[in-house]
């Protein structure tokens, strides 16, 4: 017998609820939990943060613009006003290398001198890996990507590891 995949359909495209991810991550931030993240792209193709707290077990969160300065004042200020944000209106990243997406993420703190950012000596760190931690009053953002000569030099040029 000779078998095809003749009336066989492809998988519909799944999209993500990320209106529900947004309002769990706002009754979150209207508990005053302590909010720990990373920066990823997502299975579906768009920038997300992964974040968790001591009650509720890690989810994506597809950002944008609005979304990410809405996550960065309630890390940094605590502030929970979601107004306009609108977590429908995201577009897929150009980017399809999160560890890229990550370490433009980390030079964008650097860059912008945000949050007390922590690096783990390399002696500690997993081989060929870099890791760093944002501390802010209400959580912390985790960095880790693959220690390449690029990131290493920026990161000395600034003084921020030897």
């Amino acid at each position: 017998m000779i078998y095809s995949f003749k009336g066989i359909t492809s998988q519909a495209e799944q999209s993500y609820d990320n209106t529900a991810a947004h309002s769990e991550l706002k009754a979150m931030m209207n508990r005053s939990e302590r909010l720990s993240l990373y920066f990823t792209i997502d299975q579906y193709g768009y920038e997300a943060i992964r974040v968790e707290s001591k009650t509720t077990k890690n989810f994506a969160y597809q950002i944008n613009q609005e979304a990410f300065a809405w996550v960065m004042n309630y890390l940094m200020k605590g502030e929970t006003e979601d107004f306009n944000v609108k977590p429908e209106a995201v577009t897929k990243s150009e980017e399809t290398d999160a560890n890229k997406f990550r370490k433009d993420m980390l030079k964008l703190f650097v860059e912008n001198r945000i949050g007390n950012i922590q690096f783990t000596p390399e002696f500690r760190d997993r081989t060929g890996k870099l890791t760093a931690v944002a501390n802010f009053r209400n959580g912390t953002i985790l960095f880790f990507m693959e220690r390449d000569e690029e990131i290493t030099d920026y990161l000395r040029e600034k003084g921020l590891i030897r």
